[in-house]
């Protein structure tokens, strides 16, 4: 029963992950003009790509660890790796906008968010061992 509480907590995450770039706090629109004159997407916008793609990988083990019959250590695993490389996304790895102004400072709060609710969950599985018993 908790890892199926636990991967749906991690699921809930994943998707509100996801609709915060894409509904509630989505990245900057804004286009980056290089000295050629040539328009690139920010990198805000690269980073709420990898985003989604973080995310669908933790809503897919979230979802196995859910509805699992036995409750399964090794996606808890993945899902805590997932949820620090989320955090780094919009932390170190690629970032957001430097100017506090801007929309995408909302979607890395969303996105930090999201990785601590996934990371705790995992940490609990992970440290929590079998069903109804603490780690030896």
């Amino acid at each position: 029963m908790k890892n199926k509480v636990l991967g749906l907590i991690q699921a809930a995450a994943a998707v509100c992950m996801v609709a915060a770039i894409k509904i509630w706090a989505p990245v900057c629109g804004k286009m980056l003009e290089l000295v050629s004159g040539k328009q690139v997407p920010m990198k805000c916008h690269w980073a709420g790509q990898a985003a989604i793609a973080i995310s669908v990988v933790i809503l897919v083990a979230a979802l196995l660890t859910a509805f699992a019959k036995q409750g399964n250590r090794s996606l808890m695993a993945v899902n805590g790796v997932a949820a620090v490389m989320l955090f780094l996304v919009f932390t170190s790895l690629i970032g957001v906008c430097a100017s506090t102004e801007m929309r995408c400072q909302s979607t890395a709060l969303w996105g930090k968010l999201c990785a601590g609710a996934v990371l705790i969950c995992s940490l609990i599985g992970l440290i929590g061992g079998k069903e109804g018993q603490l780690p030896d």
